[in-house]
C-alpha cells in the first residue's frame, strides 16, 4: 500500500472525483497581516478567544461543580494557532471572514490557552469543507500556507518582541505549521523561541525508535514536561475500535512512525486532563463552554496495522458509560477518523499544564 499524508490522499482522491479544473487557479492576492482584521485573534481585544469559559466538572464521586476559566493579561510568552477545516463556504478556497464555524473552533480549542499565554491567532484562506467533500473544485493548496506564513512574518516582526512562542494547531493547521516548522524554525534561530510546538491530527514522521530525522531534522518529540523546543504530535482513538490499514490517521511512510506523545505520560500519569465541548443533548443541557469528567478516561499510545495513534479508554464504572457512548459516536460519524474532532479537547487540561511547565523552562534558559 503506498503511504502519504492522509490530508493529500484525500485532496487527491477528491481531485481524481471531481475531474481536472478547467486551469490553473490564479494566484491569491497576497494578506497584509499589518492589519489587525485579518487576525481571529489578538491580545487585548474583544474577539473569538475572549469569550467567557465555563466548565461543567462531573468528579469521581459524580459530584458536579461549575468552574470560570480567566485569561492572563500578563502571560509570559506567546501562543500562535491554526485552526483546522471547518470552513462552511461554498468555494474551494475561503475568504478572510472569521465565520461563526471559524470562531466556535477557536473558542473551543485554543482560547483555553488564554491562562498559559497571550493569543494570536491568523484568519487564514484555507481549503474548505466544501472541497474535502467533493462539491466544489478549483482550489489553491499554496494559499493556506502562504497566508500563515505572512501572518508568521508579521508576528515575529510587530508582536513577538522575543518573547518565547508555543505553536498551536489541529488537522489542516497542524499540516500548515508542520511545513512552517520544517521551513522556517528547524535549524534556524528561530528554534531558540520554540516553546514547543502542539500539532495534533496530522502526519508528523520520525524513524522508529527516534525523535527527530523525519519530518523535523532539528526539533525533537517532547519527552519530558519541562523540555522546550519540541513537539507534541498524536491522533486519537477508542483502544476498544483502534485504526485498521485504511484508517484516515496514524500512518507513515515506509521506515517512519507517526509521532504519538502522550501528554499525560509527560506529567507521569494515564489519566488524561479532558476539557470537552458538550457531547449531544446531555452535553448541552449543562449550559457552560466545557465538560471535564474527571478520571473517566485514560490514555496510551499504542500501533495497530501499521497505525501509531493515541488509544483512549473511557473507565468501566456506570458514570462513564453515556460518556463512552457519546465518543463511540464520534468516532462512528466519519468512518476512519477516530476521535479527530477531539484530539485537541481530549488533553486539552494536560496541555495547559504541560505549556505552563515548558514556559517556566523556557524563561529559566533564558535568563
Amino acid at each position: 500500500m503506498i503511504r502519504t499524508r492522509p490530508y493529500l490522499l484525500i485532496l487527491a482522491l477528491l481531485a481524481a472525483i471531481v475531474g481536472p479544473a478547467a486551469g490553473p487557479a490564479a494566484a491569491a492576492p497576497r494578506i497584509d497581516y499589518n492589519d489587525p482584521a485579518d487576525w481571529l485573534c489578538l491580545p487585548g481585544r474583544a474577539d473569538a478567544c475572549a469569550q467567557p469559559l465555563t466548565s461543567t466538572v462531573i468528579a469521581a464521586d459524580g459530584s458536579i461543580t461549575k468552574r470560570t476559566y480567566d485569561i492572563d493579561a500578563n502571560a509570559p510568552v506567546d501562543c500562535f494557532y491554526v485552526y483546522p477545516t471547518v470552513s462552511r463556504e461554498p468555494t474551494a478556497n475561503a475568504d478572510m471572514t472569521p465565520s461563526p464555524e471559524i470562531q466556535h473552533v477557536a473558542l473551543e480549542q485554543f482560547a483555553r490557552f488564554g491562562a498559559r499565554c497571550k493569543l494570536y491567532a491568523p484568519l487564514y484562506r484555507q481549503v474548505t469543507l466544501a472541497t474535502l467533500r467533493g462539491e466544489v473544485r478549483g482550489f489553491d493548496p499554496e494559499t493556506p500556507y502562504r497566508d500563515v506564513l505572512a501572518a508568521w512574518n508579521i508576528y515575529l516582526v510587530k508582536y513577538n518582541r522575543g518573547r518565547g512562542v508555543v505553536l498551536v494547531g489541529h488537522s489542516q493547521g497542524s499540516k500548515i505549521l508542520a511545513r512552517l516548522i520544517a521551513s522556517e524554525i528547524d535549524g534556524t534561530a528561530e528554534m531558540r523561541q520554540l516553546v514547543s510546538a502542539i500539532i495534533l491530527g496530522e502526519l508528523i514522521a520520525t524513524p522508529r525508535g527516534q525523535d527527530v530525522g523525519g519530518t523535523f531534522k532539528h526539533v525533537p518529540l517532547c519527552r519530558t514536561a519541562a523540555q522546550i523546543g519540541c513537539v507534541i504530535a498524536y491522533s486519537s482513538y477508542l483502544a476498544s475500535e483502534p485504526p485498521d490499514r485504511s484508517a484516515h490517521f496514524g500512518d507513515a511512510p515506509p521506515g517512519l512512525v507517526d509521532a504519538c506523545v502522550d501528554p499525560a505520560a509527560l506529567e507521569g500519569h494515564t489519566v488524561i486532563n479532558d476539557e470537552l465541548p458538550p457531547l449531544g443533548s446531555v452535553g448541552r443541557s449543562f449550559g457552560t463552554t466545557f465538560i471535564e469528567t474527571t478520571s473517566q478516561l485514560t490514555a496510551s499510545c499504542e500501533t495497530n496495522a501499521g497505525h501509531s495513534y493515541l488509544a483512549v479508554t473511557p473507565g468501566s464504572d456506570p458514570r462513564s458509560s453515556v460518556l463512552n457512548i457519546a465518543l463511540q459516536a464520534v468516532q462512528a460519524h466519519t468512518a476512519g477518523w477516530g476521535l479527530h474532532v477531539l484530539d485537541v479537547n481530549l488533553s486539552l487540561g494536560d496541555l495547559l499544564d504541560l505549556v505552563g511547565t515548558e514556559s517556566k523552562a523556557w524563561l529559566s534558559r533564558k535568563d
